[in-house]
């Protein structure tokens, strides 16, 4: 069955490690909007009141989420500010880089919450 995914998720690393299941592609979706998403959310508040222990925390256990989602080129920027944080990198700079990040995020989510609803349809 050929899923015919939206192009702009990595559909080369996505067929490569998730085949045809629409199932368990539809559960890596619905676990990154319910998870990955609010965790990610949670990241802003840890570096708006410069908790940098609570930011590299959080930041570390999201990295692999981005990949399983299919948003392969984010993870780099994101291994980037984990780096940045521990390094202690101005608090200022931070928010800029999860602000930059975030904004090509909230381009992507709509999508897949899109595929997940469609996925869900079709298992």
């Amino acid at each position: 069955m050929d899923l015919q995914l939206n192009p702009a998720l990595d559909l080369t690393y996505i067929e490569q490690v998730y085949g045809d299941d629409p199932v368990i592609l539809y559960m890596i979706f619905d676990a990154f909007l319910s998870d990955s998403v609010p965790r990610w959310h949670s990241l802003h508040k840890a570096l708006d009141t410069e908790n940098m222990k609570e930011s590299a925390s959080i930041v570390h256990g999201l990295k692999p989420s981005f990949t399983m989602a299919g948003l392969t080129w984010i993870r780099p920027k994101v291994e980037v500010l984990e780096k940045a944080i521990k390094e202690n990198e101005t608090p200022e700079n931070l928010m800029t880089m999860y602000q930059t990040i975030s904004a090509e995020l909230n381009e992507l989510l709509p999508i897949i919450e899109q595929e997940s609803e469609r996925l869900k349809q079709i298992q």
